[in-house]
């Protein structure tokens, strides 16, 4: 929806943060790799055969250090699509939001209001696909 408007280096962050998180419950599922490709399709990147380029503490340093607060929530709020494409939120999942949370420097009720967004959007695909079939 948004990462258009992270220049390309940052898009090519989000990318790998996104590989991590996805990764973070050691079940990449197809619905995450389908989200993985529309992102890259939106941002005109490859998917890098979906492995991150960069460690993970320097992908969150980068964003901490470069990213301005609107990208950041731009990063979040793209990024709990992908942690709810499967409809669970794993453990795993949920370390890396808690660093995410001090990195973005994110307060929980945005955490929160994020996942809702993203959860309510899912929702409308959904009868959308229904409707059209």
């Amino acid at each position: 929806m948004y990462l258009m408007i992270l220049d390309a280096d940052k898009r090519h962050i989000f990318l790998d943060l996104e590989l991590y998180m996805v990764n973070a419950d050691e079940d990449f599922s197809n619905e995450e790799k389908m989200i993985i490709d529309a992102h890259c399709m939106e941002m005109h990147i490859d998917n890098n055969q979906y492995e991150p380029h960069l460690p993970l503490d320097e992908v969150l340093k980068r964003i901490k250090d470069n990213f301005s607060a609107r990208e950041k929530h731009i990063v979040f709020l793209e990024l709990a699509g992908a942690i709810l494409a499967d409809g669970i939120l794993h453990e795993g999942e949920q370390k890396l939001v808690s660093l995410l949370k001090e990195c973005l420097e994110l307060s929980q009720d945005e955490i929160d209001r994020a996942y809702l967004i993203m959860s309510e959007m899912k929702s409308v695909y959904e009868k959308c696909a229904e409707y059209v079939r």
